[in-house]
């Protein structure tokens, strides 16, 4: 969700992220167009298989109920975090399969409800998704809407040397030491309050959200946060967070 429209020739979705698309299509009458899915470019990676025919759209020649599509934001307002949150990495360890052996991921070096976040109700904090793996994750956190405050190039093998374990790195170690570039701003596609957000090999993706409660809800309230990949999630890509008084 954000205030105004942005022009885009393509645009990059993870699993679970979503867009409201409005598409020109008055100049063609009688044509026949596909939607297609390309390869993302880098830094953008994906074990998926390739899926280039999405739909088509037949368009027609004349329009039989004419009316303009409404602004897509022109009512929304983002309301924006304070410049002081408390701050959170996070670490997407990942070990291949083996043969037989499954696939075995984790956040913060342990296993599902192994370790909690506990931010304060009403709290803003920024949490960093830290990449330690080959492929892109879509994380998705319940509870809240969050802004993307960008990307930073790292050099995940120097890290995980550094604080890496069997099972990865633990959860609250800064990986800024380690960055080998500035922070890159979010495309343009993420500029309003999103649900889920890629987190690229070779970077740490920071986010930011205030972690309010529904109305008429009293802490503490549990969530997950997780991978929206469901190879992923399903071998502990996942972890909760209690919300706390």
């Amino acid at each position: 969700m954000w205030d105004r429209p942005v022009r885009m020739g393509q645009l990059v979705l993870g699993p679970a992220e979503r867009a409201d698309v409005i598409v020109d299509f008055s100049s063609l009458a009688g044509s026949a167009l596909t939607l297609v899915n390309n390869v993302p470019a880098k830094p953008v990676s994906t074990p998926a298989p390739p899926l280039p025919a999405v739909m088509q759209f037949r368009v027609g020649r004349k329009v039989t109920q004419p009316r303009a599509p409404r602004h897509p934001g022109g009512t929304a307002r983002a309301r924006r975090a304070p410049a002081r949150p408390g701050r959170h990495p996070l670490h997407h360890p990942e070990r291949g399969r083996t043969g037989d052996t499954p696939l075995v991921l984790n956040l913060d070096a342990v296993h599902f409800g192994e370790t909690f976040q506990k931010p304060r109700a009403g709290a803003v904090e920024d949490w960093v998704y830290v990449n330690l793996t080959g492929d892109t994750h879509p994380m998705h956190v319940h509870l809240v809407n969050f802004q993307v405050i960008g990307r930073t190039p790292f050099d995940a093998d120097a890290y995980t040397q550094a604080h890496g374990g069997p099972d990865g790195v633990p959860g609250g170690i800064s990986p800024a030491p380690f960055a080998t570039g500035p922070m890159e701003p979010p495309a343009a596609a993420e500029r309003g309050f999103k649900d889920t957000v890629k987190a690229n090999p070779g970077y740490f993706t920071t986010i930011r959200a205030r972690f309010d409660l529904p109305s008429g809800v009293r802490a503490p309230q549990t969530y997950v946060h997780h991978c929206h990949i469901l190879e992923h999630e399903d071998n502990d890509m996942m972890q909760p967070f209690t919300v706390v008084p």
